[in-house]
């Protein structure tokens, strides 16, 4: 029998939040949609989405490209804007190819309210794919990353091994 120690790689939080995402999948959309980050909850936004897997795989803060790096606590760590700032920035094209990476949707028209233009935030499968609480006619979902997403950026404390029970 092989062990997890004698694997030449190590499951990260990452593939770990990828895994814990598959049950969503079917839950309704709620923009808005607020608790805590270690509850799962019977409906989604893309950024709570986002801030309670992060959560729920054991990433505790969030580090950006600023110098020195800002560390943001998970539990504030909501808003697609916010979540962009406040992650690691990666080209795009990376980033549809990076399981766990993170997507956006940046039309700083259609968003102008929003910080950065940035109204929506989904999670890269790597594939090409991704999941996202798309909205309200189509609640959490898998399919193609869409032309839309715009920028890419990633928590790189998800990259990280993965403490498995």
């Amino acid at each position: 029998m092989v062990t997890l120690e004698q694997v030449p790689w190590k499951p990260t939080k990452a593939a770990h939040l990828l895994v814990l995402a598959q049950p969503e999948v079917g839950k309704p959309y709620l923009m808005g949609s607020e608790g805590s980050v270690h509850v799962l909850l019977p409906t989604w936004d893309c950024s709570e989405l986002v801030q309670h897997l992060l959560a729920i795989v054991g990433v505790e803060e969030v580090t950006d490209d600023s110098d020195p790096p800002r560390r943001t606590p998970i539990g504030a760590f909501d808003g697609a804007g916010f979540q962009w700032e406040r992650s690691h920035h990666i080209p795009l094209r990376e980033g549809i190819q990076t399981p766990g990476a993170l997507l956006f949707i940046q039309n700083r028209t259609v968003y102008a309210d929003k910080p950065h233009g940035i109204g929506h935030v989904a999670i890269s499968l790597g594939n090409g794919f991704l999941i996202e609480a798309r909205g309200k006619a189509y609640g959490v979902t898998i399919g193609p990353v869409r032309g839309t997403f715009t920028l890419a950026s990633k928590a790189r404390e998800l990259y990280t091994p993965a403490v498995l029970a």
